[in-house]
């Protein structure tokens, strides 16, 4: 599957790439009808270097000359690890993002959790197209302290609504279950604070 999906994007005319784009460094990409056209459009996450927040490509098809356009670049937003060309010795990552296309058009971005002590956070966020921008659609964690008994929560709602649900396992090991209301609001992907979505959650 990344073999053919990096033939895809060394396939891309140059006059479409906003950015050099070493081959190697593409995490993962995905297809899908971004703008409802459709014509399949281009996502990827590319690795700046070790250490650093990835960068996100996005590409709209052309359809009357059907060649792929630079729509944008969210630079270091997505904070994730990757264990390939440049960490020697390593099979595969664990903490690797994912990027999955949804039947709606938008795209699911999932980043595991890096572990810190014996806690980690998994996130996802559905990026939208929305009036010529790539806005954040919806926010979910799943938090989890595996050193710890009954240290869990967890919240998904939809950013654009304000809408949806949250719980927070308590000491006595019940779980509590909230309602998320906030003001909905369309936020660009590339000004997107992670802070915010949890404050929303009620975190």
């Amino acid at each position: 599957m990344r073999a053919i999906l990096l033939g895809l994007i060394l396939v891309l005319p140059t006059a479409a790439l906003a950015e050099p784009i070493e081959s190697r460094k593409i995490i993962t990409a995905v297809t899908g009808d971004w703008n409802g056209d459709g014509a399949a459009d281009l996502a990827m996450i590319v690795e700046t270097e070790p250490g650093v927040a990835m960068d996100m490509h996005f590409f709209l098809r052309d359809k009357e000359h059907n060649f792929l356009k630079a729509a944008g670049i969210v630079h270091e937003q997505i904070y994730a690890e990757w264990n390939g060309y440049d960490r020697s010795g390593y099979e595969a990552s664990y903490i690797e993002p994912e990027l999955t296309a949804l039947p709606n058009g938008s795209i699911k971005l999932y980043l595991p959790g890096i572990p810190i002590g014996g806690a980690r956070t998994d996130m996802t966020l559905t990026i939208a197209w929305r009036n010529d921008a790539f806005v954040v659609a919806g926010f979910a964690y799943d938090y989890h302290d595996y050193m710890k008994d009954n240290v869990a929560s967890d919240c998904d709602y939809n950013v654009l609504t304000g809408k949806g649900k949250s719980s927070k396992m308590q000491p006595d090991g019940t779980t509590v279950h909230k309602t998320v209301s906030v003001e909905g609001k369309a936020i660009p992907f590339a000004e997107w604070d992670t802070g915010t979505s949890f404050s929303a959650c009620g975190e």
